[in-house]
């Protein structure tokens, strides 16, 4: 039932006067419903007969998710995903908590990680905030650069809530026919509504850019306008995580709607680092390879880190005991054109010595000269000399 928590909430009220009619027209809804197998909504209305002294009995005893404060049905693997109803094309992918439970959480800093332990813990609480008669914010957006990990977290997010997430297709859901790509969006948002689910919109700003682009035409007014009045509708029935690359093209009204606006930065050096950790076993790789890669992405998302230890990875299987890690490390500069250009990417190119003083010198990921040394292969007093050399030119 579409406008269920509405009904919901009025049963609640005219059950607090003592009227044998009302209880009866409560029961006659309940047994409808059953005839339509909505077993979560029979189940909310039951409890709204039962006496008071039954129902503060009726508490967690563990500090978890409380399915009972989520509106809807259970979203089990035998349901299929809505679909365009002229092209069949599915609007959206179901993913699973058990196919989602070996989601990997994503490496931030330490403050962007307590802020999403703090949305999780938010999430994990909604029944006790409606209980406080506070409202929860249940739409999150999150927003940053490619490749930092947004779509990760969402993963990550559902999975922590052992929640079903439905993505959402935007192959499926835009469309040119006129009027199509908004009733594409009433169909996905009224399918997610019927069940316990995190709803994840992906590259959110290709359906919620600005009403006023010139560049579009006037569809784009329906598109935003039908989603504006989706977001309100389930934002008191489920969670929703946008996503987008370009936060500077949504709809202003659109961006009001999101209660949470995480921006998701690039990794810092230290995240860098455990990044690499997990990419690599410390058997193969020794800790200045880890950093000195480490320091060659800075700059970089974290996509461009995983990139860069696939490819040293791959080399080391084809290459075996004739696998070098600077021969590596440079092919993958050359083979990776990247729109930054960072210095310390023009420095892989550079001669070892001069490498070795901008490794001793870095103020992010600073290098000993026995860490230099190990990662070159020499001993310290050559890098001692190297540095030395330097000093003296300078000084000349």
């Amino acid at each position: 039932m579409e406008h269920f928590p509405v009904i919901l909430g009025l049963c609640r009220s005219a059950l607090q006067a003592t009227n044998p009619a009302v209880r009866g027209h409560v029961q006659r809804l309940i047994r409808a419903l059953e005839k339509d197998q909505a077993r979560d909504q029979v189940e909310a209305l039951k409890k709204l007969l039962e006496p008071t002294e039954a129902i503060t009995d009726i508490a967690p005893s563990r500090v978890v998710l409380s399915r009972a404060s989520l509106y809807g049905e259970m979203l089990t693997p035998s349901v299929p995903a809505p679909v365009d109803k002229e092209t069949g094309a599915p609007l959206a992918e179901i993913v699973h908590p058990r196919a989602n439970g070996s989601a990997k959480q994503p490496i931030f800093d330490p403050v962007l990680a307590t802020g999403i332990d703090t949305l999780l813990n938010e999430w994990r609480h909604v029944d006790e905030l409606r209980a406080a008669s506070v409202r929860p914010a249940l739409a999150t957006m999150l927003f940053g650069a490619p490749g930092t990990g947004k779509t990760m977290l969402a993963h990550h997010i559902a999975a922590q809530l052992e929640l079903p997430l439905i993505v959402a297709r935007l192959d499926g859901l835009i469309s040119s026919f006129l009027g199509t790509t908004a009733r594409n969006i009433s169909s996905l948002f009224s399918f997610a509504n019927r069940y316990k689910c995190v709803l994840l919109l992906d590259e959110f700003d290709a359906v919620a850019k600005l009403r006023d682009d010139p560049h579009e035409l006037g569809e784009i007014k329906r598109v935003v306008n039908t989603l504006l009045q989706c977001i309100d509708s389930r934002s008191e029935l489920g969670f929703t995580i946008a996503i987008t690359n370009h936060e500077s093209l949504l709809d202003p009204a659109v961006w009001r709607r999101f209660d949470v606006r995480i921006e998701v930065p690039k990794p810092n050096a230290v995240a860098r680092t455990e990044i690499l950790h997990r990419q690599f076993d410390s058997a193969n790789h020794n800790e200045p390879n880890i950093r000195f890669l480490a320091w060659l992405t800075e700059g970089g998302s974290g996509s461009d880190v995983e990139k860069l230890a696939d490819f040293i990875k791959r080399q080391q299987a084809i290459q075996k005991s004739n696998f070098d890690f600077f021969s590596a490390v440079r092919s993958y500069v050359q083979m990776s054109a990247h729109e930054s250009g960072s210095k310390n990417r023009e420095l892989i190119a550079e001669d070892q010595d001069k490498l070795a003083r901008a490794l001793f010198q870095d103020q992010y990921i600073p290098f000993s000269q026995d860490q230099i040394a190990n990662l070159f292969g020499c001993t310290q007093p050559t890098i001692s000399r190297w540095l030395k050399n330097k000093a003296t030119t300078g000084a000349k």
